[in-house]
């Protein structure tokens, strides 16, 4: 087995996202989210199809390159995540999956423990994008802030921020507030300021 393994927080991470999903309502779907090439209707898009990707990567098949989701209606949004959960789950139960070696469409190849932190990272992030975009702080689960920051800082390579591509995911990372919570930490670190104000903030 690989030296770290972050299966079970991947999973919770699916809970998680399904949670916030389920309180957004119609009229938010418009507002923009910390990640700037997404409003808050797009990111659910991008987030399922995130989770489909990574059960996929489980089973060993090749994510599709580029960035286009296909559109998930709001109603069935968390129930999708949840049945992708149930993929992931079954997809990386297998120990040999994490030191398995896996080529992505980018044309570099990473183990199965580098990808569940991949995929745990992005997820996490984006969840914290969707509940700062629409009010929910307080519904993310402080338990998968931590180990999703252990993930990314595990995978992500310097070059991989400010990739001039499609769908680039990680910024410059951020100097994180000195009372930052777990949370913002990882927020910063994939390179959101956590407490730069939105445009349609409604925390305000």
């Amino acid at each position: 087995m690989a030296d770290r393994d972050r299966r079970s927080s991947l999973v919770d991470s699916y809970e998680n996202a399904a949670v916030i999903i389920s309180a957004i309502n119609a009229e938010q779907l418009g507002h923009p989210t910390p990640c700037p090439e997404y409003d808050v209707a797009r990111l659910i898009d991008h987030l399922v199809d995130a989770g489909y990707r990574a059960a996929a990567l489980g089973r060993g098949q090749t994510p599709p390159s580029g960035d286009e989701s296909p559109h998930i209606e709001l109603s069935d949004a968390p129930g999708q995540m949840r049945r992708a959960a149930k993929e992931a789950t079954k997809a990386w139960a297998d120990d040999s999956a994490m030191s398995s070696k896996f080529t992505m469409p980018w044309g570099e190849e990473y183990s199965g423990a580098t990808l569940v932190d991949m995929y745990l990272a992005e997820l996490a992030a984006h969840t914290w994008d969707l509940a700062r975009a629409t009010g929910q702080l307080d519904r993310l689960d402080p338990s998968l802030a931590r180990p999703a920051l252990g993930g990314a800082q595990a995978m992500i390579k310097p070059h991989y921020r400010n990739m001039v591509a499609p769908g680039a995911p990680f910024g410059s990372e951020v100097a994180p507030p000195p009372d930052a919570d777990d949370w913002e930490r990882l927020a910063a670190f994939m390179g959101r300021d956590p407490r730069a104000q939105l445009d349609k903030d409604p925390s305000t």
